[in-house]
């Protein structure tokens, strides 16, 4: 198992963020890789800690240069992994956090050979739902396209190592914490 690495999917609203600071509060060993993104940056994101903020251009320009793990556009904006930044975790002896999409953890999956993976689990689409309209940054069909997305992306939970229901902050990182101590045993 590549023991410093843990991948972490889900759903739009599934609470990803929420969870990894939860579990980097648990266990400092963790810290999440920053993705490039070239999204917009929501209010009280801070570049550089949530995302590292580029132009699509510079964007595209590290893409070709090799500089990502993997990197996929999802809702019409593009997203990469930093192979620098998964390399000075793991060096660091941390647990390397991968945030990412299912497309890329499909990808990502297969050239780390016993990764650990685990797909966050809505306790329904109605909180699901609900979760994203509290979040007040997409649009009503923004959020269709988000839920029916989700339906897909669950559908690919399959591929991973473990799936946790994210109904509870502290059960849902006390699971992926057990997950984690399992499988570097």
């Amino acid at each position: 198992m590549n023991r410093n690495i843990v991948i972490v999917s889900g759903p739009s609203g599934v609470g990803k963020d929420t969870i990894i600071n939860a579990w980097k509060a648990l266990n400092p060993r963790v810290e999440r890789v920053v993705t490039f993104t070239t999204r917009k940056m929501r209010e009280g994101e801070e570049n550089g800690v949530d995302y590292h903020f580029v132009s699509e251009r510079v964007f595209l320009r590290m893409a070709k240069a090799g500089d990502f793990l993997e990197h996929k556009e999802v809702h019409g904006n593009h997203y990469g992994t930093p192979v620098q930044g998964l390399a000075e975790i793991v060096d660091a002896k941390k647990i390397a956090v991968l945030k990412i999409d299912v497309q890329g953890a499909l990808t990502v999956i297969p050239k780390l050979p016993g990764v650990l993976s685990v797909f966050l689990m809505p306790p329904s689409f109605e909180e699901l739902e609900r979760r994203l309209k509290n979040r007040d940054t997409e649009t009503d069909a923004q959020i269709k396209t988000r839920i029916k997305n989700a339906k897909r992306e669950i559908a690919a939970a399959v591929h991973y190592t473990a799936k946790v229901v994210n109904d509870n902050i502290d059960r849902c990182v006390q699971e992926i914490q057990g997950i984690y101590e399992a499988a570097a045993r």
